[in-house]
């Protein structure tokens, strides 16, 4: 690893002004010192874009870029700064508007990367990794879920590995999704790169010492969902339908790559898709034969009796 490997930061910004400075200066005071920030406000009606405006001023020509978003939520905020062929780097590292990174945050990425010690420099590339949850005030009030096991398609059709405020990822990564047809929306970023990273095995990499203070409070657009109430009511959004209308925006994007994919994926995502199937006996072959699972055992039964009652789609 070197100081040298510039990561460019796609920062999405929306009336963020309680807690923008703090991340900010968790940006400015990281041990790698080679990045570029590129943050794209999604149409803030509060003191957000006068305070970025004010760190452009304070911070070297170059360094900080801010662009107009499209003002169609956050998903589609992150998804056009991936799109956005104008930012090019090595490497890119999303972050949120109301963290706060530790100052090796991106130094620890890297090094952990090129432990990996991936030949292919055209193999896509994700990290990412745990947080510590902390309240409104920094106090510390726990750490994101644990996860063991295989970090690959059939896990990523499920659910994604890690909180886009962690991820570090590739240029060959992000060619991949640059093409993407404008009507073509995404669920949120996080789990799409890991969805894109695994269909075209990629290099997923997990780092389970957490490197951010996610922060939780009531204007959170994302939420950690830990504690029992907060999965049960979950889990009841997904049974109503959320979790189908989520698969049928993935596989707009996976029908658009298909022909791209090896032919194992392919495989893999045909048994999924089969659980569209109005005929029970079809959709438990096509869950069963596919090999998708979630990380917890009892959330991947949870998964097989909603597909079982053909809620999944």
């Amino acid at each position: 690893m070197s100081n040298n490997d510039e990561i460019s930061i796609l920062f999405c910004s929306y009336n963020g002004e309680l807690y923008l400075r703090e991340q900010l200066d968790s940006i400015i005071n990281q041990t790698h010192e080679n990045w570029k920030l590129y943050i794209s406000d999604d149409g803030s009606s509060d003191n957000t874009l006068n305070i970025i405006e004010g760190y452009k001023k304070s911070l070297p020509e170059g360094k900080l870029h801010i662009i107009h978003g499209p003002r169609n939520g956050f998903a589609a905020n992150f998804l056009s700064l991936i799109k956005n062929k104008k930012i090019s780097s090595p490497w890119y590292a999303f972050s949120d508007q109301d963290d706060i990174w530790l100052e090796n945050k991106l130094e620890r990425a890297l090094t952990t990367v090129y432990r990996a010690n991936i030949e292919d420099a055209q193999k896509p590339v994700l990290y990412g990794g745990r947080t510590l949850l902390v309240d409104e005030k920094k106090n510390v009030i726990g750490q994101s879920a644990m996860f063991r096991g295989e970090f690959k398609l059939e896990n990523a059709l499920l659910q994604s590995f890690s909180g886009g405020n962690t991820m570090l990822f590739n240029d060959a990564l992000k060619k991949i999704i640059e093409p993407l047809p404008e009507d073509i929306s995404i669920v949120s970023h996080d789990w799409y790169l890991y969805l894109i990273c695994s269909a075209f095995e990629g290099e997923n990499i997990y780092d389970a010492e957490p490197q951010i203070l996610y922060r939780q409070h009531a204007n959170n657009l994302v939420g950690s969902n830990l504690g029992f109430l907060s999965r049960l009511n979950r889990l009841i959004s997904l049974y109503n339908g959320e979790f189908a209308k989520w698969n049928r925006l993935n596989k707009q994007s996976l029908d658009f790559f298909y022909n791209r994919l090896s032919e194992k994926n392919k495989i893999i995502i045909n048994n999924f898709y089969a659980c569209q199937n109005k005929n029970l006996v079809a959709r438990v072959k096509g869950f069963r034969e596919s090999g998708v699972y979630r990380m917890s055992k009892v959330e991947t039964l949870t998964f097989t009796m909603i597909n079982m009652l053909g809620r999944l789609f």
